[in-house]
């Protein structure tokens, strides 16, 4: 009797995943910081829009851009994280003090973003699937809840919207590269 797994092929768990930046995320580090107190990533999405051709009785579907969808990032609050994530909004440049900042908010800021990357490893700890995240910003933080009839770690959560996702898998796929622009 065979066996499902005979190939050595591997599923892929949920639970073996690293996330990775070149900002500093609070928690000490060099220049690549690895997100070690993360509780639950998303993993990038996308949504094709599509419209509607009338063409006399018929109705024809055609497909319109790709728009990624914004991910969301649990991570256990262990301290100095709020810190850095005000500071990364500061330098973005956000100040609830000085009003007469007219620029608002930039996202080329980079800082604590910048390179995101989410992997997905498999049982040794080598990368099966790397995901690059580029014009990646935080639009979104909930600080966690309180409750004394809990005991459980408080959670941060980040809601996190880019630009584009480029993935670079193991078995030889490799998108990680912007494409080319397109010439006639």
């Amino acid at each position: 009797m065979s066996s499902f797994w005979t190939d050595g092929a591997e599923p892929k768990r949920t639970y073996r995943f690293r996330v990775s930046s070149d900002g500093d995320i609070g928690l000490g580090g060099d220049t690549k910081s690895y997100w070690w107190n993360i509780k639950k990533v998303d993993k990038p999405s996308f949504n094709i829009s599509s419209s509607k051709y009338r063409l006399i009785n018929h109705e024809i579907n055609i497909p319109g851009i790709a728009v990624w969808n914004p991910i969301n990032i649990e991570l256990v609050d262990v301290g100095g994280q709020v810190d850095a994530l005000l500071k990364h909004l500061g330098a973005s440049g956000y100040s609830p003090k000085d009003l007469s900042k007219d620029s608002g908010i930039a996202k080329s800021h980079g800082g604590l973003l910048a390179n995101l990357t989410i992997e997905q490893l498999n049982g040794s700890g080598e990368p099966l699937d790397s995901w690059l995240l580029e014009g990646a910003f935080i639009t979104d933080v909930k600080f966690g809840n309180l409750d004394y009839t809990s005991d459980e770690l408080v959670v941060v959560t980040l809601t996190i919207t880019y630009d584009h996702a480029y993935l670079s898998s193991s078995n030889g796929g490799d998108n990680t590269t912007p494409p080319a622009a397109v010439t006639d």
